[in-house]
């Protein structure tokens, strides 16, 4: 049965994405610059070190022997550079520095590329490109740094707030515990003291009673 170009449409597989660009083992644009900082750099830190400033840390050398002195500082200014170039070079060796550096400028490049392929297609719109921070309102600003802590602040308060209420409702009890406590004492001391007064009131009746025996028993005697 013969294929159709529909069904070969339809069959093909998806494209398949690009291969990423090889990286160039030459020092690109941002490694160039790099070394070149570098060694503006390091120039300006040797043309520091001037003859002048030299010899007048040896003022005798410089009066007798000035154009060994002067070969002296050469010599060790130039031994000071080859050493700081080949110091650089090695890190730049073993850190891979100007692959890394052109790595970069190739993500850079491919960023960019997306960024203008992007824009030619037309698909961007206002609602996709986000609001640049500095064009926006204080309030939601403000919000948006202080609502995080003033939830927690919030939680750790309503924390506080429901262990004071658990310490006051623990007091209450034991306040309402006491007064009842009291109130019982009070009531069995109004018992107490209500036994006393009786008692006091029949005491006195029987001294009374006493009396009246005593009075009729001198009247009985004088009769």
């Amino acid at each position: 049965m013969p294929i159709t170009a529909a069904n070969d449409s339809s069959n093909s597989p998806s494209p398949s994405p690009q291969p990423a660009n090889p990286i160039p083992s030459s020092p690109g644009p941002r490694a160039n610059a790099f070394t070149t900082l570098y060694h503006s750099a390091l120039q300006s830190t040797l043309n520091a070190i001037s003859y002048e400033s030299f010899a007048s840390c040896f003022p005798l050398i410089s009066a007798q022997a000035p154009q060994a002195l002067r070969a002296m500082w050469q010599g060790m200014r130039d031994g000071l550079e080859a050493f700081a170039v080949s110091e650089f070079e090695l890190i730049m060796q073993e850190r891979d520095v100007v692959s890394r550096l052109n790595a970069l400028e190739s993500i850079i490049a491919d960023a960019n590329r997306r960024r203008d392929e992007h824009l030619a297609s037309g698909e961007t719109s206002e609602k996709q490109v986000p609001t640049p921070p500095h064009k926006l309102l204080p309030e939601p600003l403000v919000k948006a740094h202080l609502t995080p802590l003033y939830l927690s602040q919030q939680s750790q308060l309503n924390a506080k707030l429901q262990t004071v209420q658990s310490l006051n409702a623990g007091l209450m009890a034991e306040i309402h515990k006491q007064r009842d406590e009291i109130a019982s004492l009070l009531a069995q001391t109004e018992m107490l003291i209500s036994d006393v007064e009786g008692a006091s009131q029949v005491m006195s009746n029987v001294q009374k009673l006493g009396n009246v025996t005593r009075n009729a028993e001198t009247i009985l005697n004088q009769n």
